[in-house]
């Protein structure tokens, strides 16, 4: 099986840049440490797929798919940040866990002796991820970043006619990312920031049952957050302080996929958005 082309998104963190350095000192550059934490409540919009059987238009007998749209539940997830920098250098790494619950209320199930059932299902998510950043201050408040992008995500079903979860797919994902972000002062202390990444990434879907094989496709991530921060403390003979921040992130997840999966081509979309804090300490 394969897949002809794919995209994905998932979230590159630059934010311990971008908030550790909302006002840069002009002293000779020393080495900082920042840590900090987001904490992100979000909703999920993915998609659940299914099979049905039923008879073609030359009368016999056919097997079909879909791929819902769901809406999963909302959850607040902390994501614990460390960071590095000297002088226009600087580096962050990031992690992330998220889980989801998808609820399909009739969803068609092909059973081994080929009929269709309807029956309620729940698919339960799990996301881990993992971000490296590497970046460089163009202009004091603009940097450009080059990421790393480490994830694995779980899919388990559990249908009303069968309680109990079963496995169904792992996905593992690894790409480089370019981004860019920006700081810029509102009034007084108060400071609008802005976030984006964009870049290449390898994944690889491997499927519970051993008869569907494996899936390796190329893919894209994209990413965005924007919002206003503020420093809450700072002692400037130590060039410390603390810097807090509210705002919006969205990560996205699109899959173009072939007939190696589906019955034809199918693009598919996973979608995680919502209010972000964020509060960063640098030493």
């Amino acid at each position: 099986m394969r897949a002809r082309n794919a995209r994905l998104v998932f979230p590159l963190v630059l934010s311990t840049f971008v908030l550790s350095t909302s006002h840069a000192q002009t002293s000779p550059p020393t080495a900082k440490f920042t840590i900090g934490a987001k904490v992100w409540h979000a909703a999920w919009l993915s998609y659940v797929p299914a099979s049905y059987s039923g008879i073609g238009a030359n009368g016999t007998p056919a097997v079909g798919d879909v791929a819902d749209a769901v809406e999963g539940s909302e959850h607040t997830d902390v994501m614990p940040l460390l960071g590095l920098s000297y002088g226009k250098f600087f580096a962050s790494a990031s992690y992330g866990r998220f889980t989801g619950d998808f609820n399909v209320r009739s969803s068609p199930v092909l059973t081994p002796g080929g009929q269709t059932l309807i029956t309620s299902r729940l698919d339960h998510f799990k996301r881990r991820e993992s971000d490296l950043n590497l970046g460089y201050s163009i202009v004091p408040g603009v940097g450009i970043v080059l990421g790393y992008k480490d994830a694995t995500e779980t899919r388990d079903t559990s249908l009303g006619i069968q309680p109990g979860r079963t496995p169904v797919l792992t996905t593992k994902v690894r790409g480089l990312l370019l981004g860019a972000t920006g700081n810029f002062v509102v009034v007084d202390k108060l400071s609008f920031y802005a976030q984006a990444g964009y870049g290449p990434a390898r994944f690889r879907l491997r499927f519970a049952d051993p008869a569907l094989g494996t899936v390796k496709a190329n893919g894209r991530y994209i990413i965005g957050e924007l919002g206003l921060s503020y420093p809450i403390w700072s002692n400037a003979a130590r060039g410390s302080g603390a810097v807090a921040a509210v705002g919006y992130r969205t990560q996205t997840v699109k899959t173009d996929s072939d007939a190696g999966i589906f019955q034809s081509a199918r693009r598919l979309r996973d979608v995680r958005d919502g209010a972000v804090m964020s509060l960063n300490l640098t030493l």
